[in-house]
């Protein structure tokens, strides 16, 4: 005989495995069908227990029997003579039964062989005839080998007239108990009633259960059973009396009248007794006393059936084929694992009591709860394989991706040695080797300072001790054979909470380059590019700390607000480079006026605020005023050129004028507003009667207003051009407010009051309007158009109707949407991230692109820059003035390009205006530039001019033919 090779064997198991429940399904139905005992032991304990501590405490009392028993026990024998007795004395017993008038009497005596004197059995006859209501037993006998079984019957002439004969037989389970009696039994052809029930059917005629179907259908069997019936728990035991008792007393017959009577032996040797459950475990009751009990259950209608074979075993099989088919889905569907399937297990049990107590029905379901549980183990079984499996698989992912990634990954076992390092802590980890690092401490295997080894460790310990993960927050210095390294750690427990045996990891990030970076831009997004002085975010904060330590202390503190008077003229008659070297002169001349520990900051265009604090008196205020007036108005060349610059200066004070920051910048801003409305060049203390916006502010604002409906505002235009090849290839929106007196208004003179006063949206709107249809007015006077940028502010970003303000403009001017570049600020997309994500997303669905303005003064970083659809960066012109002379601003210029690079975004450097900043731009691979070297801003006419002459990429015109 040939094996399968292990091979095929094994496969043929974990087939097996992989399908539990019908391997429990075929299993259950095996042992129901061919090895019914093995379970039956289990079915008998699951039932004895529901019946005992459930059902028989929630029952109703049974009252007492109303049947009674006759005990031919010890005391008759004694009195009456020794075991078997005369027929004789059988005779008389019926005869006082008789003259009692006693309902039925179950005769529980064998009277199978004739006696000795013939007369004495015609005697007994004679006795059951004239009572007639006498019911004698029949019991199978022992199986002899080879031959069917021998019945006992009652002998012919006392069987002919008895008023009945039924079965005595009580079977014996696995256990040895009596608990089930048949109702119809039998021996081949020939079937009886139950003796219990044949006594009731006398008691009470009615149907008898006797049929030729039973006999067919078990043809020759030897002995055999129907309808099976179990005997219920908490049975009253019928009462008894002795025969010797009622023989002498007379008077005993009056309990007998009316009342079914139980005749049987109970005296000890002689009546075979049978062991039934009860409530203490089991007990012995003599067999007439079991089958008086089994009379009243039925008597009561109180007996249990026994669920038919059929119903057996669909109940025990059908639930693990429904499983089968659909237990490995609806665990899917709800969400649970193999493991909740192990709660089903006590529905069985709910089952067979909801049958008991509702039903009086047994349904074993022992087979059922073995095959569940089998299933569970072998279901399990698999998980567990498969866990292994992708446990091993995971392994060496792990470690294949621990080996690639950047960061190092070291392992420390409990005593905090080295037990794992990747790649990259190797590297970090020289001149060690591996094998050397390996079980070394791990201060001793990473150079470390003295106090970051220290953090380090205290890290590690409370990781252990607290089983947590630890984030060291300050950066680490690692030092390398290639310099040193700025690393983050993170500590994380392994192994349950509570194991001292446990180990830690350790991740360590390289955030060198990244510090580094963050170095650069920090300084640009708290210090102003072009004088390095703090900007208006650090001086708001300077200033908050500078109110709380004075209302602690009890100092005063000033705030000077300081503009320079007609700054906007030389930014326009010379050009932003030369403004911007005025700016660096003024913010010098600032330095000199003030002590080290005032704060000096730009608060943006031509405007400085100067924070002094522990000020003694207004005087001292009055007199450093008065002084930088008079620093600013000296004279100052730039460019051989002579300059003549005034400033106009607003005070305020705390606590005196407010006690908040915003309250003091506005204050001290209002009273500088104030000074310039009076003429410049001098300076204002804050006083009660001056408002946040002065009468020369209101009626500013009053002009902006008319001017947008009289039409005011016109449109010029600056040529961004490409770096490599000269040719324009867009073009910068910029608004100018036309005067009276024809002078145009850059819109640093305005823009402020549009904002406060929310003028900025109309004027924004008109803005994105007017150069849509100047793109059309260029198309159809033959030009090839390049896009044009419009700057959109934060408040126009905020405005819900902006996506339909800019769709709507495109439509009504017949433009492509490619040709129109909306341009935000920084710190205008910090502002509020996730609104202008979706903002900005919508524009990129109707097809207009999108520029970061001013980049490098507000606080973005890369993983900001990241969520937003950017197609071009601008450089903020403060970087580029001393681009080839300032150190810093030449890394922040150099990092920006890089990074935006990095995105693929190109990049446009504003305020582009000598060879020195140009030849820097393109040896870092600018892509843009824009500038007065290029070209000032101008009309739509002059730039018609440009574009016409100029070489512009033809597919501008109809850049939607391009991916």
């Amino acid at each position: 005989m040939t094996h399968p090779p292990p091979f095929a064997r094994q496969t043929l198991s974990l087939r097996l495995v992989s399908a539990p429940w019908w391997f429990a399904a075929m299993l259950t139905a095996l042992l129901l069908l061919g090895a019914r005992p093995l379970v039956d032991r289990f079915d008998l304990a699951v039932h004895d227990l529901l019946s005992r501590d459930v059902i028989e405490p929630l029952s109703r009392p049974t009252p007492p029997a109303d049947s009674l028993v006759v005990a031919i026990d010890d005391a008759s024998l004694q009195a009456l003579g020794r075991w078997p007795w005369p027929r004789q004395r059988h005779a008389e017993l019926i005869d006082v039964l008789r003259s009692a008038g006693t309902q039925a009497v179950g005769y529980n005596v064998l009277f199978t062989e004739p006696s000795t004197d013939p007369a004495e059995d015609a005697r007994l006859a004679e006795a059951i005839a004239a009572h007639g209501q006498i019911v004698l037993p029949v019991v199978p006998g022992d199986r002899l080998d080879g031959t069917p079984a021998r019945v006992l019957q009652p002998m012919p002439a006392l069987a002919k007239v008895a008023a009945a004969l039924g079965h005595a037989e009580s079977p014996i389970d696995l256990d040895g108990q009596v608990r089930r009696i048949a109702l119809v039994a039998g021996s081949g052809p020939t079937a009886w009633e139950a003796l219990p029930l044949a006594v009731q059917r006398v008691s009470a005629p009615r149907a008898s259960l006797l049929s030729d179907t039973d006999a067919r259908r078990h043809g020759t069997d030897p002995w055999w059973r129907e309808r099976v019936q179990l005997l219920p728990f908490g049975n009253h035991p019928v009462s008894q009396i002795s025969a010797s008792e009622l023989l002498r007393d007379p008077s005993l017959v009056t309990l007998l009248t009316g009342r079914v009577v139980w005749v049987g032996v109970t005296a000890q040797g002689i009546d075979p007794m049978v062991t039934v459950p009860g409530a203490r475990g089991s007990m012995a009751l003599s067999t007439v006393q079991w089958q008086a009990q089994v009379h009243q259950a039925m008597d009561r209608n109180r007996m249990v059936t026994l669920a038919s074979e059929p119903v057996v075993l669909a109940a025990n099989v059908l639930p693990l084929v429904f499983a089968a088919l659909f237990g490995r889905r609806l665990m899917r569907s709800l969400g649970v694992r193999l493991q909740a399937m192990l709660w089903l297990l006590p529905l069985p049990l709910l089952v067979q009591g909801i049958a008991l107590v509702w039903g009086q029905v047994w349904l074993p379901l022992g087979a059922m709860v073995l095959g569940w549980t089998i299933a569970l183990l072998l279901g399990r079984t698999l998980e567990l394989r498969n866990t292994r499996i992708a446990l091993r698989r995971e392994r060496g992912l792990a470690e294949v991706t621990l080996q690639a990634i950047t960061d190092a990954v070291i392992t420390l076992d409990h005593s905090r040695r080295v037990r794992y390092l990747n790649a990259s802590a190797e590297r970090l980890a020289l001149p060690h080797t591996p094998d050397a690092a390996r079980n070394q401490t791990i201060e001793s295997v990473l150079r470390l300072e003295a106090p970051d080894a220290q953090i380090l460790l205290q890290a590690i310990g409370d990781c252990q001790t607290q089983h947590r993960v630890v984030h060291i927050e300050v950066a680490l210095h690692v030092r390398t054979n290639d310099g040193e390294h700025l690393v983050q750690a993170v500590i994380s427990p392994m192994g349950p909470a509570g194991d001292a045996r446990s180990g830690v990891v350790v991740v360590l990030a390289d955030v060198t380059a990244t510090a580094r970076a963050e170095q650069l831009v920090e300084h640009g997004s708290t210090h102003d590019g072009l004088t390095g002085l703090p900007n208006r975010v650090l001086l708001t904060d300077l200033l908050a700390h500078a109110l709380a330590h004075g209302r602690h202390q009890s100092q005063a503190l000033a705030v000077l607000f300081i503009d320079l008077d007609r700054f906007g003229r030389i930014n326009d008659s010379l050009g932003q480079r030369q403004g911007d070297e005025v700016l660096e002169v003024i913010a010098a001349r600032l330095r000199r006026v003030f002590r080290a520990h005032d704060t000096i900051a730009r608060w943006g265009s031509d405007q400085f605020v100067v924070l002094i604090e522990d000020v003694t008196s207004r005087e001292v205020v009055a007199a450093l005023a008065s002084q930088l007036i008079d620093v600013v108005a000296r004279d100052l060349r730039v460019d051989e050129v002579s300059i003549a610059c005034t400033c106009s200066i607003g005070i305020a004070l705390s606590p005196d004028d407010a006690q908040t920051t915003d309250g003091l910048l506005t204050m001290s801003e209002a009273a500088m507003m104030r000074a310039k409305a009076a003429g410049g060049g001098r300076f204002e203390f804050y006083t009660s009667g001056m408002s946040t916006l002065t009468r020369d502010w209101l009626a500013l604002e009053n002009r902006l207003r008319q001017a947008l409906d009289a039409g005011e505002f016109v449109l010029h235009y600056q040529i961004q051009t490409d770096l490599r090849s000269g040719r324009p290839i867009g073009l910068e929106a910029l608004l100018r407010w036309r005067q009276e007196d024809g002078e145009l208004w850059a819109p640093a003179r305005f823009l402020s009051i549009t904002e406060e006063t929310g003028l900025i949206v109309a004027v924004g709107n008109w803005v994105i309007r007017e150069a849509t249809q100047q793109l059309r007015r260029w198309i159809d006077a033959g030009v090839t158009p390049v896009p044009v940028s419009v700057n959109v502010s934060a408040r126009q970003c905020m405005d819900s109707h902006l996506i339909d303000v800019i769709a709507g403009a495109l439509k009504e001017a017949n433009v492509p949407a490619s040709l129109l570049k909306v341009e935000i600020t920084e710190s205008t997309a910090m502002a509020d991230l996730d609104h202008l994500r979706q903002l900005l997303l919508q524009l990129r669905q109707l097809g207009v692109a999108i520029a970061l303005d001013d980049f490098g003064t507000g606080f973005s970083s890369l993983a900001h820059l990241k969520r937003f659809p950017v197609d071009q960066i601008k450089i903020d012109p403060s970087f580029i003035a001393d681009i080839h002379r300032d150190p810093n601003g030449a890394a922040i210029v150099r990092a920006t390009i890089a990074l935006a690079h990095g995105l693929g975004v190109p990049v446009v450097a504003e305020g582009v205006e000598n060879e020195a900043q140009i030849r820097f731009l393109r040896e870092h691979r600018c892509d843009i530039v824009q500038g007065y070297l290029y070209g000032r801003p101008g009309s739509p006419d002059a730039i018609r001019e440009v574009l016409t002459s100029a070489d512009v990429p033809p597919h501008y015109l109809h850049p939607e033919s391009h991916s």
